[in-house]
């Protein structure tokens, strides 16, 4: 079997196995070669889906490759063309004109974002991604490598600072990064509202007219507009947000629109413009989890050399849970007490900054697989090694089926990794013994009784 069969075999097995969404923005692109017995070459188009691979699918990938390929392969992961593409391309005298090998003009790149009205401060570099926006980012960067041709129009919504500005644009940072010779715009609906009434009130021709402010939204290649809810009960800017909308998407331009809420929870907006955000891809940020909350904090830290104690990161995690804004704001309140009153960051200064009392107990590290793990076994009196193990007792199965349960919910770790972890089960068994548990906990009082029990005993 040479690489290209075993490429496809893998694509072909986690085709079947991936929603269709993860699928075509993560793997359906790569390429293999170079397949020797010791290793493969996967050929990635750019650096986002190289990252996410990585960090997030190895696990399932080098799964797949060494059942197909009946062996033990080092996977490598490259960013570019195959090289059989790049002699085909050198004997068709095309070589380094491909947009990946373009030199970027960082003068042009910085005047195009500027024009753009982005913030050189939003990029997919500094966003951290996790389980309660990865679908947001996956579409995002999607979007970012291809605008235009893929979930056209995009709407992503969120509660306030949960990072949708944040996201939407880095999209448009990247376009412009990527090829500055498109036209990006970025608004916001009440920016978009006062500037149409501004052309309006203003306008005979010149600088401002109701022709001018069509030309400069209707003629780009990218519209990002945040904040769309603004303009509902506003008549006649929805008027003119409709015609744009429509002149861009008939042009297959992309459109990216963010919200604090869906559209079906629009009342004051027509009904022709909600069915229309709806035509495309819809996605949303939810609150992030601890997790991902500390990784947030920690990101902040280093990228300020700040002297920051994990433990203390740990604790404002666990006291913010609201937002993003809110988490950073609880770091700077903290590291703001501690520089005025000339002391060292710990969880003393941070509890008295943050106006609350230290309770040491409940500072704890975030509960990870191995403390569920450790937990179930010692709740039911088994041991860890039967969990993981093939035994099908009675007296196994339901621990085994709580542990996949508790893993799935505490940690969000995918139904194939979490197989992985229990001795190479199949993620449909994994998925099965989860729904098994969320069925039978609100029938049985007593595994009710144990999955509470349990919990209570990780977060102690």
């Amino acid at each position: 079997m040479d690489a290209k069969k075993l490429w496809d075999a893998v694509l072909a097995e986690q085709k079947l196995t991936l929603s269709e969404l993860r699928f075509n923005t993560w793997l359906a692109n790569t390429k293999a070669q170079n397949l020797t017995k010791e290793s493969l070459e996967v050929i990635c188009p750019n650096t986002h889906t190289k990252s996410m691979l990585e960090k997030n699918m190895l696990s399932l990938i080098q799964t797949s490759v060494n059942k197909i390929g009946k062996g033990e392969f080092e996977l490598i992961f490259k960013v570019g063309r195959t090289d059989a593409q790049k002699e085909k391309e050198v004997k068709l005298g095309m070589g380094p004109l491909f947009e990946s090998e373009k030199k970027v003009d960082n003068k042009k790149v910085i005047e195009s974002s500027q024009k753009a009205n982005l913030s050189p401060r939003f990029g997919f570099d500094n966003y951290i991604m996790s389980s309660n926006n990865r679908l947001a980012y996956s579409i995002a960067t999607a979007i970012a490598e291809n605008p235009g041709e893929m979930y056209n129009p995009y709407f992503l919504h969120s509660g306030v600072g949960l990072g949708k500005t944040h996201l939407i644009q880095a999209i448009g940072n990247q376009i412009v990064r990527k090829n500055p010779n498109l036209k990006v715009i970025y608004t916001t609906g009440e920016a978009f509202m006062n500037e149409l009434i501004e052309n309006i009130q203003k306008g005979r021709g010149g600088r401002y007219s109701i022709g001018t402010f069509r030309n400069k939204y209707r003629k780009v290649d990218v519209f990002i507009i945040d904040d769309i809810q603004f303009i509902a009960g506003k008549d006649s800017t929805q008027e003119e947000f409709f015609h744009t909308f429509n002149a861009l998407h008939m042009a297959q331009k992309q459109i990216i629109i963010a919200s604090d809420r869906p559209p079906k929870e629009f009342t004051e907006l027509e009904d022709r413009i909600t069915s229309r955000f709806s035509s495309g891809i819809i996605a949303d940020i939810s609150k992030p989890d601890v997790d991902t909350r500390i990784a947030i904090l920690r990101a902040k830290r280093d990228q300020s050399n700040h002297s920051f104690p994990n433990e203390v990161i740990d604790f404002i995690a666990q006291q913010i849970d609201t937002n993003i804004r809110e988490l950073e704001g609880a770091y700077i309140q903290v590291l703001t007490h501690a520089r005025a009153n000339d002391k060292d960051i710990d969880l003393e200064v941070a509890a008295n900054a943050l106006g609350h009392a230290l309770i040491k107990e409940k500072v704890h590290k975030p509960i990870n697989i191995n403390d569920i793990l450790k937990t179930v076994s010692n709740y039911y009196s088994i041991k860890m090694i039967d969990i993981k193990g093939k035994r099908r007792t009675k007296e196994i199965v339901v621990p085994r089926q709580v542990a996949m349960y508790l893993i799935y919910d505490m940690t969000a770790t995918p139904f194939v990794s979490i197989g992985e972890l229990l001795g190479g089960r199949d993620h449909t068994t994994v998925m099965h013994g989860v729904r098994k548990v969320e069925d039978n906990i609100t029938r049985e009082v007593k595994l009710r009784q144990d999955v509470d029990n349990i919990k209570q005993a990780l977060e102690m």
